[in-house]
Formats: structure tokens, sequence, C-alpha cells
């Protein structure tokens, strides 16, 4: 995905304020994005449980999720030296 000019100067000028302004000026702003996201992440998710292709999607997610995360458990005990998952 290319970004134009202006993209960059928005996100640079944002960073900027950001980093000069107390927390309390921009929190709520971010606040409400984020917020935001999760909503629309979450009405997506419930539009795809309404098709059985959409939940065949899900199913093949959440399976991923799960393997992604014993391979990353197992990632950490393998630096830990353990060999037991549990």
């Amino acid at each position: 995905m290319t970004r134009d000019k202006s993209h960059m100067e928005a996100v640079e000028k944002w960073a900027e304020f950001v980093r000069i302004s107390p927390r309390s000026e921009w929190k709520h702003s971010v606040d409400m994005l984020i917020n935001a996201v999760y909503e629309k992440a979450d009405e997506f998710y419930k539009r795809l449980e309404k098709t059985e292709k959409g939940r065949e999607i899900l199913k093949r997610l959440n399976e991923d999720k799960i393997n992604s995360q014993i391979a990353k458990l197992r990632e950490l005990k393998a630096k830990k030296g353990q060999t037991s998952l549990f």
C-alpha cells in the first residue's frame, strides 16, 4: 500500500503533538480510536458468524491463533531450557 505525502505529514504532525503535549490532551482521542477499531472488528466477526463460510473462516483463524500461541509458548520454554509445555 502506498501512502501519499499528506498522510505522512499528518502522521508526523500527530506524533509531534503527542510528543510535546501532556497525555491528558491526547489520551481521549486515542481511546476513542482504539475503541472504534475494536467495535468495527466485533461487528465484522458477528457478520462472519452469520454464514457457513464465515464460520469456517473464523474457525480457521482461531486454530491458527491457537497454533501460533502454542509455538510462542514452546519458544519461550525452549529459551528457559524447559522441555514440557506445561
